[in-house]
């Protein structure tokens, strides 16, 4: 099906690196810091409960589709933390691309169908893709 993308203008931090941009759509949000509000978006259902079935999830805090149009070369995002406190993150690759995301030294591949599981208040990074049209991920923050 269709689903609608949201142009964010920087990835991490503002920049004017022309790659430093990306489209979202998030599917689950619990913003506690403002009143318990919680977003739900229609897709959650068809997309994110696959995925949630397999995580031990106790509470689903944030889940949001990236899409990282392609770069003629590689694009680094600048590092970033999810959150400021420890926090369970999961990068879910939709799609297999010469993108990656780092964290530290490590580069880790965008491989269809697979999972990065680490604490996503350490600092880490994605990145634009050369090889494919964009580069998809679904990034999920729970406890």
């Amino acid at each position: 099906g269709i689903i609608p993308y949201y142009f964010q203008n920087f990835v991490a931090y503002e920049d004017a690196t022309l790659g430093d941009s990306y489209f979202t759509h998030n599917l689950f949000e619990l913003e506690f810091w403002r009143n318990s509000d919680v977003y739900v978006s229609n897709y959650y259902n068809d997309i994110l409960n696959p995925i949630l079935r397999k995580l031990q999830i106790k509470s689903l805090i944030r889940a949001k589709i990236n899409l990282y149009p392609r770069t003629s070369e590689i694009v680094e995002h600048k590092p970033h933390s999810d959150y400021p406190y420890p926090i369970k993150g999961c990068i879910f690759s939709i799609n297999t691309c010469d993108g990656y995301t780092q964290l530290g030294d490590k580069k880790i591949p965008s491989i269809e169908n697979q999972a990065l599981f680490f604490d996503s208040s350490i600092p880490h990074n994605s990145t634009t893709c050369t090889n494919d049209k964009a580069r998809f991920n679904i990034n999920i923050n729970y406890f």
